[in-house]
């Protein structure tokens, strides 16, 4: 029973690890403009722990934290942006006095859903595909249409903590040692299974471009592939305007 490889041991081991993620997590969420690197590589570590890879939980974590800092702190940033604009709306619309258009309350509801929708993916698709941000904000939105009732269940995870809580308020202790990473964990089981698919249209897609550039073709992750074959994409100034090149092809020039 207490072998270090059974059943019990490896479920205690794997709770001291999401215990340790869920620290770093608060920890490096504390600045708040880092919350989009910290989720983004929160969500690196955890899905290694799902898929059973050997990883170090803080060299891994602060790893992809690094790595990921500045698109998934643009992607952040962007959100608390339209998140704040919103939230000044709702504010407006119900303490402001004035009578709203009921048009008006759905509107803001939908735009609110949808944002939402889209976020539940981003960072979790910045972990774990290469691509610049627009294609990474643009391939969020569509995954979240494309597996609607997943996007759901995703963004009902969410509620599970609150629903803990406010049925055993006793649970709170170990809420706060367990809940972020609980969460990014639980959710990287969902997100994993979405992304296989992708995964899978990458790996033909680059064997099929590896034979014949002209025939690849990786749908909304054609950018991701693209990058992957090519190298880092880099703008540089060439017959009168800005043109895209990889950058290995700039180090080439220069030998």
């Amino acid at each position: 029973m207490f072998k270090l490889d059974s059943p019990l041991m490896n479920f205690l081991s794997r709770i001291a690890d999401i215990m340790i993620l869920n620290l770093l997590i608060i920890v490096c969420s504390i600045p708040v403009f880092t919350i989009g690197a910290t989720i983004s590589a929160a969500y690196y570590i955890t899905f290694k722990m799902v898929k059973n890879e050997e990883t170090y939980i803080v060299r891994g974590f602060f790893k992809a934290f690094k790595e990921n800092f500045k698109q998934a702190t643009v992607m952040w940033l962007a959100v608390l942006l339209i998140g704040g604009i919103l939230s000044v709306d709702y504010t407006i619309i119900v303490y402001s006095g004035i009578e709203f258009s009921r048009w008006i309350r759905i509107a803001m509801v939908t735009v609110s859903m949808i944002l939402l929708m889209g976020v539940v993916y981003m960072f979790p698709l910045q972990a774990r595909f290469i691509n610049p941000v627009r294609y990474t904000i643009k391939n969020a939105f569509l995954i979240a249409i494309s597996h609607l009732p997943t996007t759901l269940l995703l963004i009902v995870v969410y509620a599970v903590p609150v629903v803990i809580f406010y049925y055993i308020p006793q649970s709170l202790p170990i809420l706060i040692l367990l809940v972020f990473g609980m969460v990014v964990y639980g959710k990287s089981y969902l997100l994993l299974r979405v992304f296989r698919k992708y995964e899978e249209a990458l790996a033909v897609n680059t064997d099929a471009s590896a034979k014949d550039p002209a025939n690849g073709d990786s749908g909304i992750f054609a950018e991701s592939d693209r990058i992957e074959r090519e190298g880092k994409m880099v703008k540089v100034f060439r017959n009168g305007r800005f043109v895209e090149v990889p950058e290995k092809s700039l180090k080439n020039d220069t030998k």
